[in-house]
């Protein structure tokens, strides 16, 4: 991204992996073996027609240099417009969790039916309200954790995988272990965690 609208578009997608599978060689000398666990479309392409054609360049590849195949930023109808003329389904979506887009409820209930992981971004900083919200502030106390925790947690519970952008390795491993807290808190607990899903879901629309 951006993509060239001068130049041939599988050229483009083409030279891109080539330059993964460079950056991801394991034999300085060669790429002879590079391999991608995951490869994700940053965004559909302008019409889904394009899309499409980009997702069969993208299928070529798998399963001898490429495992699986995600997208982000997309919406419902291109999701299924693709996943409906793929070969090789979508694995990942990865799109932002927040209110503009009403937390994404219909897709998400796509991406369960069809086993498609959905992976959240900007789950902090897209939601300052939910951050705010008492029966997160409430969860926090409860466990002695941070409100962020507790919303990933939360967010975690409704079955999204959360992409959590630190560059801390302390951060992050207070993070898992705030959010293993919550889990174990909510598990002991079923009558509670029962109403503290079912308002946090109430909020969202879920």
């Amino acid at each position: 991204m951006p993509y060239d609208p001068n130049a041939p578009l599988e050229k483009q997608i083409r030279t891109s992996i080539a330059s993964s599978l460079h950056n991801f060689r394991h034999l300085s000398e060669s790429t002879k073996g590079s391999y991608i666990d995951c490869l994700l479309l940053h965004s559909p392409l302008h019409t889904v027609e394009e899309t499409l054609d980009a997702w069969s360049i993208l299928e070529s590849y798998v399963p001898n240099q490429i495992r699986t195949l995600g997208i982000s930023n997309v919406d419902l109808p291109v999701l299924k417009a693709i996943y409906h003329a793929s070969t090789v389904k979508p694995s990942v979506v990865q799109n932002r969790f927040y209110a503009q887009t009403e937390y994404d409820l219909p897709l998400r209930a796509f991406c369960r039916e069809h086993q498609i992981a959905y992976q959240s971004f900007w789950t902090l900083t897209g939601n300052p309200v939910l951050l705010k919200l008492p029966i997160v502030k409430t969860l926090a106390e409860s466990v002695s954790v941070s409100e962020p925790v507790a919303l990933y947690a939360l967010v975690m519970d409704l079955g999204v995988e959360v992409l959590n952008g630190t560059t801390s390795s302390e951060h992050m491993k207070d993070d898992l272990e705030g959010v293993t807290r919550v889990c174990e808190w909510m598990s002991a607990r079923p009558e509670q965690s029962g109403i503290v899903r079912k308002e946090f879901k109430s909020y969202i629309g879920q």
